[in-house]
């Protein structure tokens, strides 16, 4: 039997975009409250019509559909980092969107799967119950356009 080829929970990693400050290349750097989970979700939106039958107008039609949009949603968790928090309050404010990768990370690198987008912050939760003895949070980002991804050559690169 051929064991899956899978990636430790701990290198599925949301790397966050700094702008390129001072005209410097941008950096990508994880965030240490995402500690505990991470999330990315694809989504495809449809718009929905329905064809006639000409020879029987009472027959049932069949739904036709077609893809029209995409989009990508990536939730984070974990145990907060009080340095991360103004961060995180000030992409929530921000009109603009940052540049983030998110890594499938393997000791080769012919095994890294990435994706990359521009995110808003739509969701950011603080959390604190008496059970748990720390501060946790929650995030969500949303893409702003299109996602790109590169594969490494053992998972569907050249």
């Amino acid at each position: 039997m051929a064991q899956i080829k899978s990636t430790r929970w701990s290198r599925f990693v949301l790397k966050v975009g700094d702008g390129g400050v001072g005209g410097q290349p941008e950096v990508f750097k994880p965030l240490c409250s995402i500690n505990s989970s991470t999330g990315i979700t694809f989504t495809a939106n449809v718009a929905e019509d329905t064809i006639p039958d000409c020879d029987d107008l009472q027959k049932i039609q069949w739904l036709i559909r077609e893809k029209i949009s995409l989009g990508v949603e990536v939730t984070g968790a974990g145990r907060n980092h009080k340095k991360d928090v103004k961060l995180f309050v000030d992409w929530w404010k921000a009109p603009d969107a940052k540049n983030c990768i998110l890594v499938l990370d393997d000791d080769d690198v012919a095994n890294v799967i990435e994706f990359a987008s521009a995110f808003h912050l739509t969701n950011y939760v603080l959390g604190a119950d008496s059970g748990t003895p720390t501060v946790t949070n929650d995030m969500t980002i949303v893409s702003t356009g299109e996602m790109t991804e590169t594969y490494g050559a053992n998972v569907g690169g050249a």
